[in-house]
């Protein structure tokens, strides 16, 4: 028990300090660092290094961190700036108009339909935490509150990451099942869209309490239980009778469609409060397409770069894309969005310059903190610590029969970890088959539970709600945003642990054998 409790302490440190002591994730994320680092020399020297060996070992891991945090920092600089270039030209006031003519004057339709389904289509497209960092600034200029914004976004991007871009969090995290021949990718995909369409029936009215409280449900319950069960419907469809690939991006656009659809044939009685209102008049500036050109270049060139340079160069395409790593062209997509949306706009260079110079001037933190995580991540993670093996299998072992729950539990704080659905399940998927063949249970359904809520656990990631603070101006608020998301993650994790016992062992005890 000494061993778990050493393992899992920087990750209560971070929590501690964010949510209790409110400090700041840039002062808190260093302090855990360290922390790790002096575990990971000392009572996790588990293979035996000496002092320079380990003193190596970590020395790779930080350099690792630094690059990958970098890499973020790259994004969340691309959605900043696309933001204040919207804001510095006026153009956001004719976004809003447009967002307004499109999905009518209700801000809990806007919520939906921005906050919650945009954010399942940018995971099918892009994923590597551009969902949250993408659309919380855009909830933000529609006037919402910055911390429900993050926390909105976040929850949106809470049941779809089991897929993640172009299914690979299914596909790559799955493989181990693969692998060891007891399950295939559409089975995987399957089961885990059996589960996830059940949390997705219920987002959006956590959305709509999350923003503006219970009393706002009356008046729309019928178009909230419509886009929950659509989502549900489509989300359910798409991973088990097409593929993984699209799981996401499909759901996402197709909830969209049908969302304006509906408040376009069904009215919706919207009281004084929730009513979308310009500030007086404001004289049109741009047209709708010059307005959101960033955004719609994005949802353009998103997934024609994502599923055509595979397409067009099918050897080596994919690989030549992710050379630095997988964000690296999610990055590189955005950037050019922000410069072709500037284009559009007619901002001259100057005003380009400015733009630049006020984003940068917020990075700092963010890299500060983006690499401390990420460096304690991988250090925890390494095989020389074991630090994650051993909460795991701690968790695990005082499971027993009830190991489909402990498999959900662990696959959220995996992510919570990694940052990423794909690490937490890659990082566990071999533990859950061993585990499912020693209790006699289906390791398609356990493995489904833990890619369940490797997607969940997105929603509470300090990676990811820094670089979501980051993007609305809002570093040092991290602790206010993991206190709102915290109440529907747990609610989605007892839900997931529910439904993962009943699949393994009255619904599909035998789903694939």
């Amino acid at each position: 028990m000494l061993s778990f409790i050493l393992a899992i302490s920087p990750i209560v440190l971070v929590l501690v300090g964010i949510m209790v002591f409110r400090k700041s994730a840039a002062r808190v994320a260093p302090v855990a660092l360290i922390w790790g680092m002096f575990l990971a020399l000392t009572y996790f020297n588990i293979t035996g290094l000496n002092l320079r060996e380990n003193i190596l070992v970590l020395d790779a891991n930080l350099w690792k961190g630094i690059k990958e945090g970098f890499k973020i920092v790259v994004m969340v600089f691309g959605a900043f700036t696309i933001l204040n270039s919207l804001k510095d030209t006026g153009a956001m006031e004719d976004v809003k108009a447009a967002i307004t003519q499109a999905s009518g004057n209700d801000r809990r339709v806007q919520l939906i339909i921005i906050g919650i389904f945009m954010p399942i289509f940018l995971e099918g497209a892009a994923g590597a935490g551009a969902p949250a960092a993408l659309v919380a600034p855009f909830l933000t200029a529609l006037g919402f509150n910055p911390l429900i914004a993050i926390a909105v976004a976040l929850l949106g991007d809470c049941t779809c990451t089991s897929w993640g871009g172009a299914g690979l969090t299914t596909i790559n995290g799955g493989a181990a099942l693969v692998n060891a021949g007891v399950s295939t990718t559409a089975l995987n995909s399957a089961m885990v869209g059996r589960i996830n369409s059940l949390g997705l029936l219920i987002v959006p009215i956590m959305a709509i309490i999350i923003a503006f409280g219970p009393k706002a449900l009356k008046g729309i319950m019928h178009y909230l239980i419509y886009a929950g069960v659509t989502g549900a419907f489509v989300m359910f469809a798409l991973s088990n009778y097409v593929g993984p690939e699209v799981t996401s991006l499909g759901t996402g656009i197709i909830g969209i469609i049908l969302s304006i659809l509906f408040v376009k044939v069904v009215p919706i009685n919207t009281p004084e409060e929730y009513m979308y209102k310009q500030e007086g008049t404001v004289e049109r500036k741009y047209s709708a397409f010059q307005a959101l050109s960033p955004y719609i270049y994005m949802l353009v060139l998103i997934p024609l770069v994502r599923y055509g340079v595979p397409a067009l160069f099918p050897e080596n395409g994919f690989a030549t894309m992710c050379i630095l790593g997988y964000i690296s062209w999610v990055d590189a997509v955005i950037l050019l969005c922000a410069f072709l949306g500037a284009l559009t706009l007619g901002m001259k260079s100057e005003q380009i310059e400015k733009v630049v110079k006020e984003t940068m001037s917020t990075l700092a933190p963010v890299m500060i903190t983006m690499g401390s995580l990420l460096c304690l991540s991988y250090i925890m993670q390494s095989e020389t610590t074991g630090m994650m093996s051993t909460v795991a299998k701690t968790i695990a072992g005082i499971a027993g029969g009830a190991y489909p729950a402990a498999a959900v539990f662990i696959g959220a704080f995996g992510s919570f970890i990694t940052g990423t659905g794909l690490g937490s399940n890659i990082m566990f998927a071999g533990m859950h088959i061993e585990a499912a063949q020693l209790l006699g249970i289906n390791p398609i359904t356990v493995f489904a539970g833990q890619n369940a809520a490797g997607s969940l656990g997105n929603l509470i990631c300090p990676n990811n709600v820094v670089a979501a603070c980051a993007t609305v101006d809002q570093i040092g608020n991290e602790g206010d945003v993991l206190r709102i998301t915290f109440k529907p993650f747990f609610v989605i994790l007892v839900e997931y642990m529910v439904i993962a016992m009943l699949y393994t062992y009255v619904i599909f005890p035998t789903f694939g054998m």
